[in-house]
């Protein structure tokens, strides 16, 4: 019998956009940071699955390296495959893996019997003015057997006064569909596709504003709903202003910033799929077309998880007597993100951004400027020498040989130049990272885990190195 089933990944993320050609599918390689490299970031191609309009799934390989972002048409959407995976015993023998047709057959189970639920909602405006008709909300239920592609079709909830999606109309949200198992994929999975990244308003949007000229058959919202006449009323949900359009007073001559009553056709959810009496649930977030930069961040989703579910590993002593390797490893991954993100950050600027932010701490503007990098002396041909500076010095720290001998030769290396996640919050800077700025508006910080592990790593460098050297 199947014994437990779980949906991979349980966390996707997908990216809006109006071409009907998904993103293909790249991994990074490992980038080139020799002394003498490029220092560039390498992606490679990997192969792409392809789901026809009858559900027939199909591989192709990228062209070339070069990532395709757009097409004629605009954006690629990024759109992820969710795959049922479990355990289940045969002939006492327990087996983990991807859940495929042959294993329903075994069990006597066909993919019919597979009932796949996608719920999804765009609650932007509901989060600010907490009105049940502001919800814009969306949900199918397809059988596994059934392999067209199903819409997601946002609408107000029924029977909710001053709707903001009237009666009859919809925001589009996207769409599912579920591949047809074959030989070649014989996996059960579920295909997201996002919407277009489009933004929709109420029918008298260009009556009360001539900055969004949006299509007519675009504004048929509900110029009644409460997220039309919305105003911000010093509530920590409008923070920082300006979330919304109609928020700015400034660039909106003779509006007291009240919302203009747009929205747009982004949404999260859950993936939920049931097989044999047994359940799994997944989540997927839809993201605006707004690519990164080729540079990693030092702090990543990934990391953020870990810390909330794995912070502990790293004070046991056996994580690094017993893996010194690995976790060599981990350090050292973690100051090559730090060094690509030093690529990508305006060091001079963000240093003296800083020192002035400093008076919110109650620092006088010289005293803020005073805990930050002095402005160095020019070098010649470079316009940002604090930046270049950080970077020459960064580069150096990817040599984990390079980054040994100098927590060997300063025992309080961490302590004194990485800012500690554990204090309350203190004023910028020349903490690593410096000048580098939290969604809370107060300086960043590794995660506490990334913390201890650098700290933990330093002591068993420490610990090892010959008395006299």
């Amino acid at each position: 019998m199947i014994e437990e089933i779980w949906l991979y990944p349980p966390l996707a993320f997908a990216r809006m956009g109006p071409s009907p050609e998904p993103c293909e599918n790249y991994r990074y390689a490992e980038s080139d940071l020799s002394p003498r490299g490029t220092g560039k970031t390498v992606v490679l191609p990997e192969p792409s699955l392809h789901v026809a309009a009858d559900g027939t799934l199909t591989e192709r390989q990228p062209q070339g390296n070069r990532v395709r972002f757009k097409d004629s048409a605009g954006f690629r959407p990024i759109c992820p495959f969710f795959e049922v995976h479990g355990t289940w015993t045969v002939d006492g023998r327990r087996e983990s893996g991807a859940i495929t047709t042959e294993v329903l057959d075994t069990f006597g189970l066909a993919p019919g019997n597979v009932r796949w639920t996608v719920e999804v909602a765009n609650l932007k405006a509901h989060h600010c003015t907490r009105a049940l008709g502001d919800r814009i909300d969306a949900r199918v239920e397809v059988p596994g057997d059934e392999h067209t592609r199903h819409p997601l079709q946002g609408s107000s909830p029924q029977g909710a006064s001053r709707r903001l999606v009237p009666q009859g109309r919809h925001v589009p949200l996207g769409s599912v569909q579920i591949p047809r198992p074959s030989a070649s994929f014989p996996e059960l999975r579920l295909r997201f596709t996002p919407a277009a990244g489009l933004v929709y308003g109420p029918k008298n949007l260009l009556q009360r504003t001539s900055r969004y000229p949006l299509p007519t058959e675009r504004l048929f919202l509900s110029s009644d709903a409460s997220w039309c006449s919305f105003t911000i009323k010093n509530d920590p949900r409008t923070v920082p202003e300006g979330l919304f359009a109609g928020a700015n007073q400034q660039l909106d001559t003779g509006n007291n910033g009240t919302s203009f009553g747009l929205v747009d056709d982004s949404c999260d959810g859950l993936v939920k799929v049931e097989v044999g009496g047994l359940t799994a649930h997944a989540r997927v977030v839809v993201t605006p077309p707004d690519f990164a930069p080729d540079r990693r961040p030092f702090t990543s989703l990934a990391d953020g998880l870990m810390d909330r579910v794995r912070r502990a590993e790293v004070r046991d002593p056996a994580y690094i007597s017993e893996k010194p390797q690995l976790t060599a490893l981990e350090v050292r991954d973690l100051f090559e993100r730090i060094l690509e993100a030093m690529d990508a950050v305006n060091v001079d600027a963000q240093n003296d951004r800083a020192g002035g932010d400093n008076t919110a701490f109650g620092l006088s503007l010289a005293a803020g400027r005073a805990r930050m990098f002095p402005v160095p002396e020019k070098l010649r041909g470079i316009q940002l020498p604090l930046t270049e500076r950080g970077r020459r010095k960064h580069r150096r720290f990817v040599a984990l040989e390079v980054l040994e001998d100098m927590v060997r030769e300063q025992p309080d290396l961490i302590q004194r130049f990485i800012r500690n996640p554990y204090a309350d919050p203190e004023p910028f800077d020349r903490r690593m990272p410096v000048a580098v700025r939290g969604s809370d508006g107060f300086p960043m910080h590794l995660t506490r885990r990334q913390y201890d592990l650098l700290v933990a790593w330093a002591d068993s460098v420490r610990a090892t190195a010959e008395e006299g050297t």
